[in-house]
């Protein structure tokens, strides 16, 4: 339509140009139309928030995304990189509007890591609305993680689970942390560098997120604790970066297909 009045503007003007020598100026272009911006709680807006966020952590550029699905989605406040499924570990089900997630500096091997590396996965679920995302969040927090030593997935070490509740900016969240507490002496010469990870869950208005750091870093000069100090810090740094590009908490979300 806009194209068809500017053409049309033009050969009124050069019609009447010549006419008993009156100007005539040509119809003004119709006003411009501004695109709505993407909800940040539809798939595409939010994975493209969650990877600027760890461009800016500087966590790293080889970035893999998963497929957007819908359903029934599970989380498992206790499981870890760096831990196998466990008996008695909580799980909390909902009913995903979508789901996806990204992976970022994913490893083949935990054996093969050459140099220090962040691995950082954000998995998010948009739910039905604030309330039942909120609802979701305090069941993972509440969560209770099995107690005691672990063997770690990659085995050659046992590690500990610790849970606590942090800040998010303002949100509040849940950070499963698990730490190496003894390598295996046979394992010792050849595992140069440990494992750290942690994991954060929170809810931000519909939408249910998990972000995880896991930190291998070099034994020499680093001290386990140190290593899961980085990767809760690694974490809750890209959590931050999310939140920060998301709407206020408090604000009211249009709900699924009426944004």
């Amino acid at each position: 339509m806009r194209g068809r009045r500017f053409v049309a503007g033009i050969l009124v003007t050069a019609g009447l140009a010549g006419c008993g020598g009156h100007s005539v100026r040509p119809a003004p272009p119709p006003p411009a139309v501004t695109a709505s911006p993407a909800s940040p709680y539809e798939p595409e807006a939010f994975l493209a928030i969650a990877r600027a966020a760890v461009d800016e952590a500087g966590v790293g550029d080889d970035v893999a995304q998963s497929d957007v699905e819908s359903g029934e989605v599970s989380y498992r406040p206790c499981e870890l990189f760096v831990t196998d499924p466990r008996s008695g570990d909580p799980e909390v089900s909902v009913d995903a509007v979508w789901a996806g997630q990204i992976e970022v500096n994913a490893v083949p091997s935990f054996q093969a890591v050459a140099r220090p590396t962040t691995v950082v996965t954000v998995e998010v679920a948009r739910l039905t609305d604030a309330a039942t995302a909120g609802a979701a969040a305090d069941r993972l927090r509440a969560a209770r993680c099995p107690g005691g030593d672990f063997r770690l997935r990659m085995g050659l070490a046992t590690a500990r689970q610790a849970a606590a509740t942090v800040t998010v900016g303002a949100t509040g969240a849940r950070v499963t942390t698990a730490t190496v507490r003894r390598v295996d002496p046979e394992s010792e010469a050849g595992m140069t560098y440990l494992p750290g990870d942690a994991r954060l869950f929170f809810a931000y208005g519909p939408l249910l997120v998990s972000v995880e750091a896991l930190a291998l870093w070099p034994r020499h000069g680093n001290t386990a604790a140190e290593i899961t100090a980085m990767a809760q810090e690694k974490a809750t740094t890209v959590a931050a970066a999310i939140v920060a590009r998301l709407p206020p908490g408090d604000a009211t979300d249009p709900g699924p297909g009426d944004d």
